[in-house]
């Protein structure tokens, strides 16, 4: 089984030894370019949501057998081209729920409570304190009502909040019984929330979902939460609604590598580098999660968990 070539990255150095134990295993750097001729001889790849694996990516990797994904989102690999040349690939569903749930509670309470502008007035007295606003009996809209989008739901049902969302179906009827969730459509979720959070996938329906004239749609005085994809908002609207006061303010986890300055500097704009997984406990259960993957692939077992194609 030493044979077999592994490329890995963003592993925990304890599962990595799980791999170096079986395999001929090396390690790039996140978001480096992977040679030619490393492709050339690879049976595994670990991916992250930073690398564009398309048909011309698999076309330089003639012996590739799988690709795990370091994430939940796939929309970064081109699934028809894999399933095509017979290459699984998997995610790591599940075990980011909770981190990533807490990150969007984080980054509302950051923008509410204008903890920018509070660490820039201190030692000036309490005269200079910003005073921003509490999230309890705040609407809350979560577009997107899969597992983040309900954990996200019972932690702000426990602040207080009233809980609306939008999704292609209903939710668990248990959820929206703990959390007193009503669903919605996605117009009445920009008009009526207070706080708005994205946990949608990104695919051709939701990319630039949040757009200029959805923004212009929502209260002066909202804030929007995104710890789903960048795509999913149209940062130059984003901009302008934050510029003119059409929008109070913007938590992100994620964002373009070219986000505009005016959303970086804004004052009532919180910004974390795509740190929603970004937990030991986390990391550790997605690094085996990934493990997993691969030597059930390589041992050729069938039954390869959290596979995609």
């Amino acid at each position: 089984m030493a044979s077999y070539k592994v490329i890995a990255c963003m592993l925990s150095e304890d599962v990595m030894e799980r791999l170096r134990g079986r395999y001929s295993v090396s390690v790039r750097h996140l978001k480096a370019f992977i040679p030619d001729e490393d492709l050339r001889e690879v049976h595994a790849v670990v991916t992250t949501p930073y690398d564009h694996v398309d048909a011309v990516f698999l076309d330089r990797a003639p012996n590739l057998k799988i690709i795990a994904q370091f994430g939940v989102g796939t929309d970064n690999i081109d699934l028809e081209a894999a399933q095509a040349r017979g290459i699984v690939v998997t995610n790591t569903p599940g075990v980011v729920v909770s981190a990533t749930a807490e990150m969007a509670l984080a980054l509302m309470l950051m923008v509410t409570r204008r903890f920018k502008e509070a660490e820039g007035v201190l030692g000036r007295g309490p005269e200079a304190m910003p005073l921003g606003f509490e999230l309890s009996g705040k609407t809350l809209g979560i577009i997107g009502m899969g597992q983040i989008g309900a954990a996200v739901a019972r932690r702000a049902h426990a602040f207080g909040m009233k809980i609306y969302y939008a999704n292609r179906r209903r939710a668990n009827p248990t959820i929206e019984r703990e959390t007193t969730a009503v669903r919605r459509t996605h117009e009445e979720l920009f008009e009526i929330s207070d706080v708005l959070s994205l946990h949608c996938d990104l695919n051709a329906d939701s990319r630039h979902l949040v757009h200029a004239a959805s923004l212009e749609r929502m209260k002066s005085s909202a804030v929007l939460i995104n710890t789903a994809r960048a795509e999913v908002v149209d940062e130059v609207a984003l901009a302008h609604a934050l510029i003119s006061g059409q929008l109070w303010g913007a938590g992100l986890d994620v964002f373009s590598s070219d986000l505009p300055e005016v959303i970086r500097r804004h004052p009532r704009v919180a910004l974390t580098p795509h740190s929603g997984t970004a937990t030991t406990q986390t990391r550790e259960a997605m690094s085996n999660m990934v493990v997993d993957s691969i030597t059930a692939c390589l041992t050729q077992d069938d039954r390869i968990p959290n596979r995609k194609v």
